[in-house]
């Protein structure tokens, strides 16, 4: 019998995501971001199942575009992060991969270039995040150069992204969207394109400024995009649901230690579960003592530091446990908003790309 750790992933629940996404902005067409593997659920399979519901799929570099042209996905694909060589232009021309511009010397790579056909383009400016993007006072100049090449299909799209929407009453929310607008206004009389600004948390916070299109990341996969707010309030559904099973059950006196660096020491005769699932898998090192886990569909708790391949629980709320007996870590009646809670600088993003291959991962459908 092989290792129990494994993840049910809902085809359901991520096209019901999706719709209370594009209920929230009735307006946008869609770019679904499947980049960092679909946010640790599975780049190939994920695409697959959205292609037919979305606009444009969204990753972070043309190899992950590579492969989904590969497995037959026929769609408008972006490059959020543009592209890291020249060469990588004249593959985004054949296979039509819209190009995010966001550097100088992209623009300077056109010029030496014959694409074959000409190439989709976004100009990405920075309006305030200071990370990716022409600035935004200047961005105006590097909008005309990609106006006037040849070798770009026209017009060109335009986007920007916020640092703080998931706060949604932090003032560089409101500061940014301005800025924004403003560039908008300089553009708009001089060419009829779409525009971008808004990820998860903006897509249910700003609906002012959907603008063309929404780029929904984290709320596809049915986490909180919000600081204090559960996906639940959002009617957001996980995907992932991610379990294991007990491999060993144990009854340990007052006194004794549990785990690498004897983190928990038990202050009572207690009952406990080691369960097939650590590290190695995707479940952090730095989960504190109490994070849930479920058992049975009993809360039960984390008890010492989280090991490569095990973890410890505490079944003093599932006294009837059975070795085999299957445990959540996250998901389905577990949000992966509470887990988070008990992790160092974690956020749902972090646990979801963190779950690694030897992960088995089962679709509903």
């Amino acid at each position: 019998m092989s290792r129990s750790a494994f993840a049910i992933l809902s085809t359901e629940n991520l096209l019901h995501n999706l719709k209370v996404i594009k209920d929230n902005a009735p307006y946008s067409k869609v770019i679904a971001m499947v980049k960092a593997n679909a946010y640790g659920h599975g780049l190939r399979s994920v695409s697959l199942r959205l292609q037919k519901y979305v606009d444009m799929l969204g990753v972070a570099s043309i190899d992950e575009a590579l492969i989904l042209r590969d497995i037959g996905i026929q769609i408008p694909i972006m490059l959020a992060e543009g592209v890291f060589e020249p060469s990588e232009l004249l593959i985004a021309s054949i296979k039509g991969f819209h190009v995010v511009f966001h550097e100088k010397i992209q623009l300077q790579w056109m010029k030496n270039l014959s694409c074959p056909s000409p190439i989709q383009a976004w100009l990405k400016v920075d309006s305030g995040m200071g990370r990716l993007g022409f600035d935004i006072n200047k961005a105006a100049i590097f909008y005309e150069q990609l106006s006037k090449n040849c070798q770009i299909e026209q017009p060109v799209r335009i986007m920007s992204h916020l640092a703080c929407a998931d706060e949604p009453a932090n003032p560089l929310n409101q500061q940014q969207i301005d800025s924004f607008n403003r560039f908008v206004q300089v553009i708009s009389p001089k060419a009829s394109t779409e525009y971008s600004l808004c990820n998860s948390a903006a897509i249910f916070r700003f609906p002012a400024s959907h603008y063309n299109f929404i780029r929904p990341g984290i709320g596809l996969y049915g986490a909180s995009p919000l600081l204090n707010k559960s996906a639940a309030e959002l009617n957001l559904k996980p995907v992932m649901t991610l379990k294991t099973s007990i491999i060993s059950i144990k009854t340990l006196p007052k006194g004794s230690s549990i785990g690498y660096g004897a983190r928990f020491t038990c202050p009572e005769k207690m009952l406990i579960g080691i369960i097939a699932l650590g590290y190695g898998d995707g479940y952090p090192r730095t989960l504190r003592d109490s994070a849930p886990i479920l058992v049975n569909n009993s809360r039960c708790s984390l008890i010492g530091r989280v090991s490569m391949d095990t973890s410890t629980v505490d079944l003093k709320a599932c006294p009837n446990a059975r070795v085999g007996d299957l445990v959540t870590l996250w998901g389905t009646d577990l949000p992966i908003e509470e887990v988070a809670q008990f992790t160092t600088d974690n956020t749902s993003y972090d646990l979801l790309t963190g779950v690694q291959n030897r992960v088995k991962f089962h679709w509903t459908s």
